[in-house]
């Protein structure tokens, strides 16, 4: 009698440490599945983007990609032509308009930093190449607020945010 207890003691631990296995395999699976789902937009705007700059705008080598969410979204992506010049390219998201900039035309991210932290930011986030009132801008992300330098000018074009 007291052997039978024995073993049903450990049946119900090894049920309990199967079940634990289970559920927690699940729990993983269902992350990483939602996690792939949720990345998909992403990776599929950063393919169809390249593949377009590649062909109409001659960009070779894509460095950078990131969505600009402004008054309207861009596809903002860096890098360079086969000439080896470094370029910006950003592509209007619900239209066929694709702009095209040399960066050494323009203010670097760096100086589109340092405009930002004379202005008042403190630890900077990101910098995205973005398009604002008909301009190219470097927006400068900062905590909860968004820096917007011109690119071509070099001002502080607005200070947005919390």
């Amino acid at each position: 009698m007291k052997n039978r207890r024995k073993n049903d003691r450990n049946f119900i631990i090894w049920q309990y440490i199967i079940g634990s296995v289970i559920v927690l395999a699940v729990l993983t699976f269902s992350f990483l599945y939602i996690l792939n789902l949720s990345m998909d937009p992403y990776q599929s705007a950063k393919v169809t983007a390249s593949r377009i700059t590649r062909q109409y705008a001659d960009l070779d080598k894509v460095d950078r990609f990131a969505i600009y969410n402004g008054e309207k979204s861009y596809y903002s992506l860096l890098g360079k032509n086969r000439k080896k010049t470094q370029l910006a390219v950003l592509i209007e998201a619900d239209s066929d308009k694709i702009y095209t900039y040399e960066l050494s035309k323009g203010i670097s991210q760096e100086k589109a930093k340092q405009i930002a932290k004379e202005s008042g930011a403190k630890q900077i986030d990101k910098v995205t190449f973005g398009y604002v009132k008909e301009q190219p801008i470097w927006e400068v992300k900062s905590g909860t607020i968004y820096y917007n330098v011109g690119f071509e000018t070099g001002t502080l074009l607005s200070k947005e945010g919390l």
